[in-house]
């Protein structure tokens, strides 16, 4: 195997942090608490899935999500995020091809993560606009699975 970042990255990462900052001076948050779940997984075929949630989340008012609730499933969504695709890497950017997503505003849209990799630890890091003309800045940070 040679040492090309792409093939570093094949196989599957569980999360240890996801962190979202702000140049303004708030404080750090993190998205679904500092006990989040993840799983991030590189497939040597290209293909590649993200699932992150909150740990702990409520049942839905139902067994069934047919059955539930709009509040439920609403809170259920907003705790919540995954996607899956094509990935490709150019330098230390990895390129996520959204084809499928929780969310469907995601679909089409690239997802693009600087990539800074050291053994088993993987920081992926994103700069975005929060949707009110604010930017922001996440790091996802990912131990290599066992």
């Amino acid at each position: 195997m040679t040492d090309t970042l792409a093939e570093k990255l094949v196989g599957s990462w569980l999360l240890l942090r996801w962190s979202v900052s702000y140049p303004d001076g708030r404080p750090p948050v993190m998205p679904f608490g500092a006990d989040a779940l993840g799983l991030l997984i590189y497939g040597a075929d290209g293909w590649m899935s993200a699932t992150m949630c909150r740990n702990g989340r409520v049942p839905l008012s139902a067994t069934s999500a047919f059955a539930a609730d709009d509040a439920s499933k609403a809170r259920a969504f907003e705790g919540y995020l995954a996607y899956a695709g094509r990935w490709t890497v150019e330098g230390d950017v990895i390129r996520h091809e959204v084809g499928m997503s929780l969310n469907p505003v995601l679909i089409g849209v690239p997802q693009f993560r600087r990539a800074r990799l050291d053994v088993d630890r993987l920081d992926l890091s994103a700069d975005e606009q929060d949707g009110q003309g604010r930017s922001r800045s996440h790091s996802i940070l990912w131990r290599r699975a066992q």
